[in-house]
């Protein structure tokens, strides 16, 4: 049940149909970006160095291997859209007024999941990626890179942030089911 929640203003309404159009374009933006990765090599080589920074070992980067890595790539980019369709279905909900729902708070739950598979599949790809380009290097000149960043900390710590609001918004909304029962 959606709890009716007015906001005078309409800054916030304004504000989800913006996030709405921005998400979109996110969503767009990564098919286009993957679907280029796949079709000029060049940038998924450039793609591997700057995931695991410069190194000396000869990348070759061929139909098979930029094939590979695209779908080395996929799985991120396809957890990310999962992540970007969430949160825009969850600013068109908050556009219409529906705030405090359970289906708002399980939107916002399917998105804190994907924060944190981020935070998983970053380093895990380029261990990927780093398999796949070297496989045709000679014995002795292939290699497994691992990265861990900040941004891949950061990612868990929001992820948190995301999953503990989504429990307060469940937590809101059986609150505010209850009292408007008793009226």
């Amino acid at each position: 049940m959606a709890l009716p929640v007015s906001f005078p203003s309409g800054r916030l309404v304004q504000f989800s149909r913006s996030m709405s159009l921005v998400t979109m374009a996110g969503l767009v933006g990564i098919v286009f970006a993957n679907v280029l990765l796949i079709l000029i090599p060049e940038w998924t080589r450039d793609l591997l160095l700057a995931r695991v920074g410069q190194i000396d070992q000869p990348l070759v980067v061929s139909r098979t291997t930029g094939l590979l890595g695209g779908l080395v790539m996929a799985v991120p980019a396809c957890v990310l859209m999962f992540g970007l369709w969430q949160v825009r279905c969850l600013f068109d909900s908050i556009a219409q007024g529906e705030v405090f729902s359970l289906k708002s708070a399980d939107r916002l739950q399917a998105f804190a999941i994907t924060v944190f598979a981020q935070a998983l599949l970053g380093p895990l790809s380029v261990i990927g990626l780093s398999l796949v380009f070297s496989l045709a290097n000679p014995p002795g000149q292939r290699f497994v890179a691992v990265t861990l960043s900040a941004q891949d900390y950061m990612a868990i710590v929001i992820g948190g942030v995301l999953w503990a609001v989504t429990y307060a918004m469940r937590e809101a909304t059986r609150l505010a089911e209850e009292n408007a029962s008793f009226i």
